[in-house]
């Protein structure tokens, strides 16, 4: 009874979704009575999306495998903590859950802003229509609550073990938070575009805290997907350029590039048509990634099951929705350009110039992406596209947004004279020369990408403290423009020491794959590894076998045991490689498992890993610098001034420093 409940939960918000779409559109749209329905009928379509998620995560609790969604996502040997992650593990649940999540964020916007403005109406109108077509997607094509009768399974199949990881309670809730920003954004951007009447600077005003949440959140997204994929598959990498890895990186350059010109323009009073198009192109790149990851056209270990149905619906609903806000845009451009007073040398032509090497990088991952699909589709031959192609590309267009984003804050804003590179290329030079003389001491011979990877590290730094020598020195900044630009700061220097452990560990990370067994040793990196013996433990979902691995410093000092396992999971057999990593700031022991050689010996590699735990310490730091500027009192104040206040949100704003 329980899963019907939840599936007419799911119809009534469908039919709330359509009524909210729709009411803008009658005649009276603007009385009173309409904006409070509005509001109404948008929390009670948030109460029915919240009391459809207790009802899936009820019936996993209970083991109900006579719903398929839970029959194919859970046992009853299954930790309670996954069984409730498994709520959003499988690709219906995480759809409701991106839908939820769509809900939620919108009750929280009409709480804050209430829908008595044009911009309001059409943005609530905007996002009920885009909620209604995946609860139609969720209906027709993917049903949570599709029962198994009369053939009810004893046992369900259980959770993809792969999935049995803390990665699971935090990777995917990020990911789809950062997605739902985006389609708030988009759905602000269509509403600014129909609101030709107000201050657009005000609704950019508006927009600039979501944006700024949606960068954290995909951050944070991306961020853990590494860290998880690093801990969880045993391979020991931190990024492979996989199609569904690039899928969720893709939206974050360009949310980058969003909140960078969210920024700009409601500070300068300018560049609307590229702000918009940004929260435009971000929606887009989204649905695009669903639809490479849900309908099959990609193989990756991260990837749903295979359904072309499935495809082909998200393939509508993007056609739909990208071609409707793009034309919306093409119609109103023309009057969103407005005559530059920029010198070429200001920090806006700086920062709009690295919002353009951003897109490029997206869209140089995505035609790496989609040109195997697009290649045999037309040749009916396969192709790979793999690490050396991202890395060709990316690497250089990394360096370039790292100048740009050095030497921005030193850059004065509107007429800034040509001198002010003087400086900055002194800066560059000292940057350049300490790399390739790291190079010299550290290789044999000049690597083009580990001078690439050190220099834009080096000069982030090297700009960083000259540019809080520039704030500080002169005077005493006001309390919000000294927070805005210590954010500002600590999310470059988070750029650069993920550049650092990325261009660190894989530069100087030592590997070796060895034939071991109980009493046999071997030296790696300087530390002695002795494997002690072969143990076989049990848990409550799978068996291992177990290496216990004693690991001595250069001294002979023995400073760790490490536990590297070979599982097997009790419900299906399959087999897992779970890595024994020894942390530390500067560097991973990381320890896997391979397959058995002999009866006492096995296939084992021993790696070390330099400053790899940099690159997610440095994601990190940009995500407490995002919520440092969420913080702000000013960004705050002016996020909730309704339409009645644009005139006073459309005034140009002091010419200081910082972003």
């Amino acid at each position: 009874m329980a899963a019907e409940i939840g599936l007419l939960l799911l119809i009534i918000a469908t039919v709330i979704c359509l009524l909210i779409a729709v009411l803008p559109l009658l005649k009276n749209s603007s009385e009173p009575y309409t904006n409070a329905l509005i509001s109404l009928l948008i929390h009670l379509n948030t109460f029915a999306l919240l009391g459809v998620m207790v009802i899936l995560g009820y019936l996993f609790i209970a083991n109900d495998f006579s719903v398929a969604y839970v029959a194919n996502h859970s046992n009853t040997q299954l930790a309670s903590v996954y069984k409730v992650a498994a709520v959003w593990g499988g690709h219906e649940g995480s759809m409701l859950f991106w839908i939820t999540a769509t809900a939620l964020w919108s009750s929280y916007i009409v709480n804050q802003h209430k829908a008595n403005s044009a911009f309001m109406r059409s943005l609530c109108a905007i996002l009920a229509a885009i909620m209604c077509g995946f609860l139609l997607f969720l209906l027709f094509t993917s049903n949570p609550f599709a029962r198994l009768l009369p053939n009810i399974p004893l046992e369900g199949r259980d959770l993809n073990p792969i999935l049995q990881d803390i990665g699971l309670i935090l990777h995917p809730p990020l990911l789809f938070i950062g997605y739902v920003g985006l389609t708030v954004c988009f759905a602000a951007a269509v509403a600014a575009l129909l609101d030709t009447q107000a201050n657009i600077q005000a609704h950019c005003r508006r927009i600039r805290p979501w944006a700024i949440l949606t960068w954290v959140a995909l951050t944070g997204g991306n961020a853990f997907g590494s860290w998880w994929a690093y801990n969880e598959l045993g391979w020991g990498g931190w990024w492979f350029w996989d199609p569904v890895e690039n899928a969720s990186f893709i939206p974050w350059l360009v949310a980058t590039a969003m909140m960078h010109a969210l920024i700009l323009s409601s500070k300068r009073n300018a560049f609307y048509a590229s702000t918009l198009f940004t929260c435009l192109l971000g929606f887009a790149i989204c649905l695009l990634g669903t639809f490479l990851v849900r309908s099959g056209v990609v193989q990756s270990v991260h990837a749903f099951a295979a359904d072309p149905s499935r495809g082909v619906s998200i393939l509508t609903l993007l056609i739909l929705f990208s071609a409707g806000g793009f034309t919306l845009f093409a119609y109103r451009a023309p009057s969103l350009f407005k005559p530059s007073c920029y010198s070429v040398h200001s920090k806006e032509s700086l920062m709009m110039l690295g919002n353009l090497i951003l897109l490029i990088a997206a869209l140089s991952i995505l035609l790496g992406t989609c040109y195997p699909l697009l290649y045999e589709v037309l040749t009916e031959q396969s192709i790979s596209v793999g690490a050396p192609y991202f890395n060709s590309l990316f690497i250089p267009l990394l360096v370039l947004i790292s100048l740009l984003m050095g030497a921005a804050p030193l850059v004065r804003w509107q007429q800034a004279q040509p001198k002010v590179f003087i400086p900055l290329a002194l800066y560059a030079g000292l940057a350049l020369g300490l790399a390739v003389l790291l190079n010299l001491m550290a290789l044999p011979q000049l690597s083009g990408y580990f001078i690439c990877g050190s220099f834009s590290a080096l000069w982030i730094f090297i700009c960083i403290i000259a540019a809080v020598r520039q704030q500080y020195g002169q005077r005493a900044p006001s309390a919000n423009r000294s927070q805005r630009f210590n954010a500002m700061c600590l999310a470059h220097l988070a750029v650069a020491v993920s550049i650092l452990g990325a261009t660190t560990v894989s530069h100087f990370e030592q590997d070796e794959l060895l034939r071991m067994g109980p009493g046999q040793g071997k030296v790696v990196a300087g530390y002695t590894f002795v494997y002690e013996a072969t143990e076989q433990v049990e848990y409550p979902s799978y068996s291992a076998i177990q290496a216990k691995i004693q690991v001595s410093d250069t001294k002979g000092q023995v400073f760790a045991y490490i536990y590297p396992q070979r599982q097997t999971f009790n419900t299906n057999g399959m087999q897992l490689s779970a890595a024994g990593i020894h942390r530390s700031l500067f560097g991973d022991i990381y320890i896997s498992m391979g397959t058995p050689l002999s009866d006492s010996e096995y296939l084992v590699r021993i790696s070390y890993k330099p400053l790899v735990n940099w690159i997610w310490i440095g994601a990190l730091m940009m995500m407490v610098a995002g919520i440092c500027l969420l913080r702000r009192p000013a960004i705050v104040g002016a996020a909730r001034h309704t339409h009645s206040a644009g005139h006073r949100l459309g005034a140009p704003s002091v010419h200081n420093g910082g972003l």
